[in-house]
């Protein structure tokens, strides 16, 4: 089971939209696939469950020491895809972990109980350096930072490498930057180029080859509850997601 996180403490930047596609792209390869949703917000579970469907939720993976998170998988609407809803009440795992000595290793310890049940992983992160991305990088074995091609863009991402660098020293010796993707991409203008140029330039390889293009279908999507390639299967988001989710494979088989 390959475990994979997508993170950047930057907003804004299609870290929900990435990991849902992945996702979701992975499970139609045919690999059973899991997404959790470590983000408050809940974006990511709001795709895929009613409300209703969220009394049951992840925050026990913080809170309890032998939690069985099979009990909160489901099933979604695409084949080989299951996903374990969030809840807003993960805003107070900072607080409700200060001071415990494993608060970092939490999700580690729950997913470890699942190596058997799936291919991949996929977790979907806040954007904030806190106890929930901090958990999620020590569950993984690879992460995958989306970031936009703005004059801000690598304003933060130095953070974002120190938190990386301590969580692989000190919790996570096999974890890797997966990649680099870059996201809402609009090639009519000069500073989008230029960024794209100084990311490209600060990452070299670890950049994907695909760059995702702002697209509406794309900011559509998960308000019908549907991932890119279910919505709009020909528009031109999905056709780039398909392409990230096979540099992904191909890279994390390596």
């Amino acid at each position: 089971m390959k475990v994979i996180t997508v993170a950047n403490q930057k907003g804004g930047v299609g870290k929900t939209t990435t990991a849902i596609n992945l996702a979701a792209g992975i499970a139609r390869e045919g690999k059973r696939t899991l997404l959790l949703d470590f983000d408050p917000q809940c974006n990511t579970t709001s795709v895929f469950f009613s409300p209703e469907e969220t009394e049951s939720s992840i925050l026990p993976m913080f809170t309890e020491n032998k939690f069985d998170i099979n009990g909160v998988i489901k099933e979604t609407s695409i084949h080989n895809l299951f996903a374990a809803p969030s809840t807003i009440h993960l805003a107070k795992v900072e607080r409700m972990l200060a001071g415990e000595i494993d608060a970092p290793l939490k999700a580690k310890k729950t997913l470890a109980r699942l190596a058997d049940a799936f291919d991949f992983v996929i977790i979907d992160t806040p954007p904030s350096l806190g106890l929930l991305t901090i958990n999620a990088l020590v569950a993984s074995h690879f992460v995958v930072i989306p970031i936009t091609p703005s004059p801000w863009a690598l304003e933060g991402v130095q953070d974002f490498l120190d938190t990386f660098k301590s969580v692989k020293e000190m919790f996570n010796g096999t974890l890797e930057i997966l990649g680099v993707l870059i996201t809402l991409f609009d090639s009519r203008t000069v500073l989008a180029r230029d960024a794209t140029n100084e990311i490209k330039a600060m990452f070299g390889p670890l950049v994907f080859n695909e760059v995702i293009h702002r697209n509406i279908r794309l900011e559509e999507s998960p308000a019908y509850g549907e991932d890119i390639f279910g919505f709009a299967p020909n528009s031109s988001g999905a056709t780039s997601y398909k392409k990230i989710v096979k540099e992904v494979l191909d890279r994390a088989s390596k």
